[in-house]
C-alpha cells in the first residue's frame, strides 16, 4: 500500500511538471497563475523576463530586479514563433535582445499585462492577461 502510495505521489507530481514543458495554452494558463499566486503569497512584484535566447522569473527588491531560483523544467517551452507582447505594445520572441519584463504581477493581483500568440493544433491562440492578472484565450482558424 505504502508503495503505490508513494507511486501515486510521485505520477502526479510528474504529470503536474509535464504541463509546463509544452508551447501549449495549458503550460502558459498554469504558469500565468503560479506567478500571480507567488507575487501575492511573497508580497514582491514578480516579473516573467523573455529575450536574449532565454527565460527567467525575477523579484523586485532594493530598486532592482533579482533573478529567482526555481525547478528545472518549471518554466514553459517556449518555440521561437510564439510572439509576446508587452503593456507598451512591443511585440516579440524569445530570441530577441530584450532586458525589460513581459509581465509583472503585484501582490494587489494586478499584473502589467500582455498577449502571447501561439500556434496549437491549426489554431492560431492569443491568450490575453489583462490588468487583473485574468487570463483570457482567444482562438482564431488559421
Amino acid at each position: 500500500m505504502l508503495i503505490g502510495l508513494i507511486y501515486t505521489v510521485v505520477l502526479t507530481n510528474s504529470n503536474f511538471l509535464t504541463k509546463y514543458q509544452a508551447d501549449q495554452m495549458p503550460a502558459y494558463n498554469l504558469f500565468l497563475e503560479y506567478l500571480s499566486e507567488e507575487s501575492a503569497l511573497t508580497k514582491k512584484n514578480i516579473a516573467w523576463f523573455i529575450g536574449n535566447d532565454t527565460q527567467y522569473i525575477g523579484s523586485f527588491s532594493e530598486s532592482e530586479w533579482h533573478v529567482q531560483q526555481i525547478k528545472t523544467g518549471f518554466l514553459p517551452i517556449i518555440k521561437f514563433t510564439t510572439k509576446f507582447q508587452d503593456d507598451l505594445g512591443n511585440v516579440f520572441s524569445i530570441s530577441d535582445k530584450r532586458d525589460d519584463p513581459f509581465l509583472v504581477f503585484y501582490p494587489s493581483g494586478q499584473s502589467s499585462g500582455g498577449k502571447i500568440t501561439f500556434d496549437e493544433v491549426g489554431n492560431n491562440y492569443v491568450l490575453k492577461i489583462d490588468k487583473y492578472s485574468s487570463v483570457q484565450i482567444l482562438a482564431q482558424k488559421l
